[in-house]
C-alpha cells in the first residue's frame, strides 16, 4: 500500500509541475501586468509605443520612440481564493481559503534610437508565473495534493525595430526564458491498524533554474495621427527542467507505521526531470485618438493546445515515471481601454478586460481554479519633463467554477477567487 501511495504522489507531483506554471490575472498562467500605463489600458497596447514596455506587447512599437528611454516599475498582486467541497471527496462540509500573501512581478525596459529608422531596446519581464498556497497546511484537505507550489523566471527580451516608412515599423526580439519550480506536498498512507490515511511524509520537489528560448516579431501601422493598427506574436517557449525530488518522513503517532514508512521511502534526494512547454500567443489591436480620448481595442489569442500531457522522469526509479494527460484548449482575451489626457501633465485611464479559461474541468485543481475572468482597471499617468510616473490598478473576479465531479485527483468542490493588482512604473527620457 505504501508503494502505491509514493507512486501515485509521483504522478501528482508530475500534473502538478505542469500546473506550477500558473495563477495569475490572465487565464490560465500568463502575467500582462508588464508596464503601468498598458495596465491602465486594461493591457490593450498592441497598437500603441508610449514606453519601453512595447518591447513585450508589440516589437514595432520601439521604433517610434524618441530619445533613449528608461522605464521601470513593478506590480503587487493580492489574489483571494475560497474552495467549498463536494461529495464524495472532500465532502460539502469542506471549505478552505488560499493564503498566497503578496505577488511581485517586477518589470524593467531600455530603449536606444539608433537612426531614425532604426532602434534597439530590451526588456526584461515576467511573462508566466505561479504562487499558490492554501490556509493550515497540516489540516488542509487538499494537501496530498499540494500545500505549496512555486514557479519562478523571468525573460530577457534584446529587441531591435525598424521603420519600413514614416508611419509603418516592424520589429523582432529574442526571448530568453529563466525558470524554476518548486512543489511541496504530503504522501497519504494507509494505516493498516486503524485503516485510516494518514500523513506518511511530506515530498519537496524543485529544479534548478533552466533555460528556453523564442522570439515574438510585432507589426505597427498608423494610416493617421489619430489611428493606429498593430500586431505581434510571441512564440511558444520549452523549457526542460532538471532537478530533485526528497522524501521527509512524518510522525504518523504510531512508531511501527512510522519505521515502515521509513524503510518505504527513497533514500536521498532522486533526480528528476520534466519540461513546460508555455504557450505562444499572438495579438491584434487597433487605438483610435478623438481630441483629448484615446481608446483601444486587443484581441489576443493563446495557444494553450500546448499543454496536452507532461511526462516527469525520474532518472534513478523509472517505476515512478508517469504522463499526465491535461488536454488544454487555444483561447481568447478582450481587451479595451480609454485614455484621457487633462492637460500637459497629467491624464487619466480605465478599461475591461474579459479571459476566457483554456482549463476543462478535470483539470482544476487547488493549484489552479482557474475559470473565465473579468477585470476593471483604473490608472493615470504624471509628466514632468523627460520624467513620468505611471500608475494602475486591477480588480479581477473570476467566476465561480465547479469541478463537476471530474477533478483527476478526485478532489471535487467548487472554486471562487479574485485578485487586487496596483502597478507603478517610472520613466524617463534622457
Amino acid at each position: 500500500m505504501l508503494s502505491a501511495s509514493l507512486r501515485w504522489s509521483a504522478a501528482a507531483a508530475a500534473a502538478l509541475l505542469l500546473l506550477a506554471a500558473h495563477r495569475s490575472e490572465a487565464a490560465g498562467f500568463a502575467i500582462f501586468e508588464q508596464g503601468a500605463r498598458g495596465m491602465g489600458f486594461a493591457g490593450a497596447y498592441t497598437a500603441q509605443a508610449a514606453d519601453g514596455s512595447a518591447i513585450f506587447h508589440n516589437a514595432a512599437g520601439i521604433a517610434f520612440l524618441k530619445d533613449r528611454q528608461l522605464y521601470i516599475g513593478g506590480t503587487l498582486i493580492r489574489p483571494s481564493a475560497a474552495f467549498t467541497g463536494a461529495e464524495p471527496f472532500p465532502g460539502p462540509t469542506v471549505t478552505e481559503k488560499g493564503d498566497v500573501g503578496l505577488l511581485v512581478p517586477p518589470s524593467a525596459y531600455y530603449t536606444h534610437p539608433f537612426s531614425e529608422r532604426v532602434a534597439f531596446g530590451v526588456g526584461l519581464h515576467t511573462p508566466f508565473g505561479l504562487e499558490t498556497k492554501w490556509a493550515d497546511p497540516d489540516n488542509y484537505s487538499g494537501r496530498f495534493i499540494s500545500t505549496r507550489a512555486a514557479l519562478k523566471g523571468f525573460s530577457v527580451n534584446p529587441t531591435i525595430a525598424f521603420k519600413l516608412e514614416d508611419r509603418l515599423a516592424v520589429g523582432v526580439g529574442l526571448d530568453v526564458r529563466f525558470s524554476s519550480l518548486q512543489l511541496d506536498r504530503r504522501v497519504p498512507v494507509v494505516n493498516p491498524f486503524t485503516q485510516r490515511i494518514v500523513d506518511g511524509a511530506a515530498v519537496h520537489l524543485k529544479s534548478d533554474t533552466n533555460t528556453g528560448f523564442g522570439f515574438n516579431v510585432g507589426v505597427l501601422a498608423k494610416p493617421s495621427e489619430t489611428l493606429s493598427i498593430g500586431a505581434s506574436y510571441r512564440h511558444k517557449v520549452k523549457v526542460d527542467y532538471s532537478g530533485e525530488a526528497t522524501f521527509e518522513p512524518l510522525s504518523t503517532g504510531n512508531s511501527d507505521l512510522d519505521l515502515r514508512v521509513r524503510a518505504s521511502l527513497p533514500s536521498g534526494a532522486l533526480p528528476l526531470a520534466t519540461s513546460i512547454e508555455f504557450p505562444g500567443f499572438a495579438s491584434f489591436g487597433f487605438a483610435k485618438t478623438f481630441g483629448d480620448w484615446t481608446f483601444e481595442a486587443d484581441v489576443n489569442w493563446y495557444q494553450w493546445n500546448t499543454f496536452e500531457s507532461l511526462r516527469l522522469t525520474f532518472e534513478t526509479d523509472p517505476r515512478l515515471n508517469e504522463t499526465i494527460e491535461e488536454d488544454y484548449s487555444n483561447s481568447f482575451q478582450y481587451r479595451f481601454g480609454l485614455e484621457r489626457v487633462l492637460n500637459d501633465s497629467w491624464a487619466m485611464r480605465g478599461g475591461y478586460f474579459f479571459d476566457e479559461t483554456p482549463s476543462p474541468a478535470a483539470s482544476m485543481s487547488p493549484i489552479l481554479p482557474d475559470s473565465n475572468r473579468h477585470g476593471f482597471c483604473l490608472g493615470g499617468s504624471w509628466t514632468s519633463g523627460t520624467v513620468r510616473l505611471d500608475a494602475a490598478a486591477w480588480y479581477v473576479r473570476a467566476a465561480e467554477r465547479s469541478t463537476e465531479g471530474a477533478n483527476r485527483d478526485s478532489y471535487n468542490g467548487t472554486y471562487k477567487s479574485h485578485a487586487l493588482t496596483l502597478g507603478v512604473s517610472l520613466g524617463y527620457s534622457f
